[in-house]
């Protein structure tokens, strides 16, 4: 026999899954690992075992395990062996690296992304709960206990955590379970929390990456997903719960985590204009049957369970993120349905529109409104202001000043940021953050020279990296990526900045000082050419 798998709490059946990242799990079923709960609580999740799991079972897994008033994992061991023999894939979170953001990989073997993938699902779960009849259940899991500053009775808690919003948290669970008419429909959707980020491990796209040829090869981990659904002998061999939803089911998350795109990212103006077109060239089909709005609604799960690990595996929900961002989802998929034939600058122009005029309803009339007559201003500059602005969550308080700075002093980053570049297009992955924190405190900049100083940083790193790709130009990776759709975008970590903004606090001088901090840094490149990390002189 194998030797016992040493992955903690992980009594997985054995599966192919396990040797293909050099880990054997144990053959035991009995479970043995759940040690804090009875042994007839064992007993029943092992018959339990024998059969798919239903819904409800996860629901009464987490009411014996005592929900928020007990939220350590240890206290959830019953719950937590359901999921890892219901889905092996979890496995891949807590086995080698994990990348977590582009160029930054958690500690090996670490637990993080196993917690934040189990809080995505137990979101799941809480709506499933709170659209059966068990409301206060479903919202106590995801707004409830000791949550430091996030408690409901707490500083930001009691303005952003849901708890303090039920009549909210019930409209977010009966709009996305509209098209959840099944149990197979709920069961898939928590298949598809389970895999949403499995493509974060090294040893997964390096077994992806190995099965294509080299000019689709990448670090990207919803394009390395997107490949393994669409191989038949990956999904059976490392993608099993899957595999076992069916074809039609299989294709429909295939199609999803094709179009590599991120609802959060588009409303705070960080991706690139071309991160559009897989959103775009989606059929229609796919618009109208539920595939799109599945996907979309994933990065709100996903986004709750950020904030769970090992001491507290349940999920946070955000008004912002579970009101906000469902809105925005509702808002882009009508686009997609009435747009006869969009593209990616008018429809990313029209999305951030929206919330531009409410934030700046005077300068939206007497002067944005009329500059947009020209579809040539609303494809560069006013895309670009759209955009800069939305970086900073619209907080910003000098567009005018924006704009003039805009349209006379950087057209090299009016095109960067509206797509109009030959090559690979741009994105500055924390970009919202290093902006929004990055001017510091004068938001009204009432002579314009804050952001002016912002601006020449954001073009000081657009052309750093557009040198490093133009370097790179005759090499083996650009040769393998040119002329490739699937290639089109080069992700900028630019946290490393952000790091930096936070470690001086209040001494921050604003957009001076983040001028003089993008023209340290430099640029190390992945082996594809499709993603980068901001680096300074000590990290070197």
């Amino acid at each position: 026999p194998p030797p016992i798998c040493t992955l903690p709490s992980s009594p997985l059946f054995c599966h192919p899954l396990a040797a293909m990242f050099d880990t054997f799990c144990c053959h035991d079923t009995r479970l043995t690992c759940c040690q804090s709960q009875s042994d007839s609580q064992v007993e029943i999740i092992t018959q339990q075992m024998k059969h798919r799991p239903k819904m409800w079972d996860f629901v009464a897994a987490l009411k014996a395990g005592g929900g928020t008033e007990y939220p350590e994992a240890s206290e959830h061991t019953a719950f937590l062996t359901m999921l890892d023999n219901a889905f092996p894939e979890l496995q891949i979170y807590r086995t080698g690296k994990i990348q977590t953001s582009p160029g930054v990989e958690e500690i090996e073997n670490s637990p993080t992304e196993y917690f934040r993938t189990v809080g995505a699902m137990i979101a799941l779960i809480s709506a499933f709960a709170a659209t059966h009849g068990e409301v206060e259940l479903g919202l106590a899991w995801v707004s409830a206990g000791s949550r430091g500053p996030m408690s409901v009775d707490q500083v930001p808690g009691k303005f952003l955590n849901i708890g303090n919003k039920p009549k909210e948290y019930v409209e977010f669970c009966d709009r996305f379970a509209s098209d959840l008419q099944s149990e197979e429909d709920w069961w898939s959707m928590l298949v598809f929390l389970a895999v949403h980020d499995v493509g974060k491990s090294d040893d997964f796209r390096k077994k992806v990456n190995s099965r294509l040829p080299e000019a689709q090869r990448s670090d990207d981990h919803d394009r390395a997903l997107s490949h393994a659904l669409a191989d038949p002998e990956l999904l059976q061999s490392i993608l099993p719960s899957v595999a076992r939803l069916g074809t039609e089911r299989c294709q429909r998350l295939q199609d999803g985590f094709a179009t590599n795109f991120q609802l959060p990212q588009l409303g705070q103006g960080e991706i690139a204009c071309c991160s559009l077109k897989g959103l775009i060239n989606l059929p229609k089909a796919r618009v109208h049957d539920g595939t799109l709005r599945a996907y979309l609604y994933h990065s709100i799960f996903d986004i709750a369970g950020a904030q769970a690990n090992e001491s507290f595996i349940y999920p946070l929900a955000l008004v912002p993120v579970y009101g906000g961002f469902s809105a925005a989802m509702e808002d882009l998929l009508v686009r997609l349905v009435d747009a006869s034939k969009p593209d990616e600058r008018s429809l990313y122009f029209d999305f951030l529109y929206t919330s531009f005029k409410k934030a700046y309803p005077e300068f939206e009339e007497k002067t944005f409104r009329i500059l947009c007559d020209s579809r040539v201003f609303r494809d560069e500059t006013g895309l670009v202001v759209l955009r800069i602005l939305a970086l900073t969550r619209n907080t910003y308080k000098n567009p005018s000043g924006l704009l003039a700075t805009l349209s006379l002093s950087f057209h090299g980053l009016v095109n960067e940021m509206s797509g109009n570049v030959h090559g690979k297009q741009i994105m500055l992955y924390y970009g919202p953050d290093m902006l929004r924190m990055g001017l510091g405190t004068d938001m009204e900049d009432s002579t314009g020279s804050n952001m002016r100083a912002a601006l020449q940083a954001l073009q000081d790193l657009y052309i750093a990296t557009r040198v490093k790709l133009n370097s790179r130009s005759n090499s083996k990776a650009s040769q393998m990526s040119s002329g490739q759709g699937e290639q089109e975008l080069f992700e900028l970590n630019v946290h490393p900045i952000v790091s930096k903004i936070k470690e001086a606090g209040k001494a921050w001088r604003g957009g001076s000082q983040l001028r003089d901090l993008a023209s340290d840094a430099t640029i190390k490149a992945n082996e594809f050419l499709t993603e980068g990390l901001l680096v300074f002189e000590e990290l070197r």
